[in-house]
């Protein structure tokens, strides 16, 4: 199996920092495991690398796509690994950083195979959770399909349909189509989760949030919007866009969008956290205490160099 250096944790907390120095001392080559990074026209909010920093570094995986353009785990899963076969081929080293845990996990071991859920279905489920709200349809999961449920949070619609579907359509619980799936490791992996103490990360985070838009990201949305990209539209559901968005469209006053932002990045930080804690980590790091030399030790050793 190839070998490839995993960077991941929380938003915020420094991963891209940490990848470049790494990737300087090793000759690697960055492949961005982040959702939304993938989209072009979304800088500013993504907290995309700057151009210096790509120009000097590699970086794969990023503004491959439109904002109305649907991206999957297993789409990331095949593109990473012909990248990382492209790195290889180059004699340089793969480092995949990023926040999106699916996105690893599937790299790692695949993705489970459920069937092809009819349309009708979906948008049948999805109406009817507009219509009644998540948390009623949550209730519904947590009876036929307990498993699952305890994955999911009360207010992920999207992943509410995503399993619901699959039970209503199959009669089957989508947790049993994963005990089915038997998972096999797909590369050598040594895995670096970058963590910080929870009121650091949460400061970082609102810093960071007052950073972009100091650095434009409303007049960046603006021009989304004349793109014609809508609230809609996948890459637009992200944070900090879609609260802007709301904002743009009067929905939201500008200090009350602010504030979503930073409670909705905090959110989505706690769940990374959780998802994190349940992975396989070889090497775990407070931002505050980072120890290059050590961190290289350990990475050298993994390489066998």
């Amino acid at each position: 199996m190839k070998k490839i250096v995993i960077i991941c944790g929380p938003t915020a907390v420094g991963k891209t920092a940490l990848s470049l120095e790494l990737a300087r001392k090793f000759s690697g080559e960055i492949i961005s495991a982040d959702s939304r990074q993938i989209y072009k026209f979304m800088n500013i909010g993504t907290a995309k690398p700057t151009q210096k920093i790509l120009t000097e570094i590699p970086h794969h995986l990023i503004n491959i796509k439109n904002p109305d353009e649907k991206y999957t785990a297993g789409d990331f899963a095949r593109n990473a690994d012909k990248k990382i076969t492209e790195i290889y081929n180059r004699g340089h080293i793969p480092f995949v950083v990023g926040g999106t845990g699916f996105y690893i996990r599937t790299l790692l071991y695949g993705i489970c195979k459920t069937p092809k859920i009819p349309q009708k279905v979906r948008r049948n489920l999805q109406k009817e959770i507009s219509e009644n709200g998540s948390s009623f349809f949550y209730e519904k999961l947590k009876k036929v399909d307990p498993i699952a449920a305890k994955k999911i949070h009360a207010n992920d619609s999207k992943r509410i349909v995503r399993t619901l579907e699959v039970y209503r359509y199959t009669g089957k619980p989508l947790s049993d189509f994963w005990k089915e799936f038997r998972q096999k490791k797909r590369y050598d992996n040594f895995t670096i989760y970058l963590i910080d103490e929870r009121k650091k990360l949460y400061e970082k985070i609102n810093n960071r949030v007052e950073k972009m838009l100091s650095n434009g990201l409303l007049d960046e949305i603006k021009e989304l919007k004349k793109m014609g990209y809508l609230e809609k539209n996948v890459g637009m559901n992200t944070l900090g866009y879609k609260e802007l968005l709301q904002y743009l469209n009067k929905k939201l006053d500008f200090d009350e969008a602010v504030q979503l932002i930073k409670q909705h990045m905090r959110n989505y930080a706690k769940r990374q956290f959780t998802w994190f804690a349940k992975s396989k980590i070889d090497l775990t790091i407070t931002a505050s205490e980072i120890n290059l030399s050590f961190i290289e030790g350990k990475i050298s050793k993994f390489l066998g160099k």
